[in-house]
């Protein structure tokens, strides 16, 4: 069984899939997040190409708003 990290808590699973399928997953507002991928900000149309692999880091990062 493989594993990855979402935000550092570690997420097994036995499957492959793809950013764009855990934003999906999550149900994350694409307009609002920002991700880094193994330490990399990965621009939003890499998400659909780009499928976790074992001891991968995904940091979801999202946007506020304030004054």
């Amino acid at each position: 069984m493989q594993y990855f990290y979402i935000n550092d808590k570690k997420v097994f699973c036995n499957q492959a899939f793809s950013i764009i399928d855990l934003v999906k997953f999550l149900h994350l507002d694409l307009d609002l997040i920002v991700l880094e991928y193994n330490k990399l900000i990965l621009p939003k149309r890499l998400w659909e190409k780009t499928f976790i692999k074992n001891q991968d880091e995904i940091e979801f990062v999202t946007i506020v708003g304030g004054g």
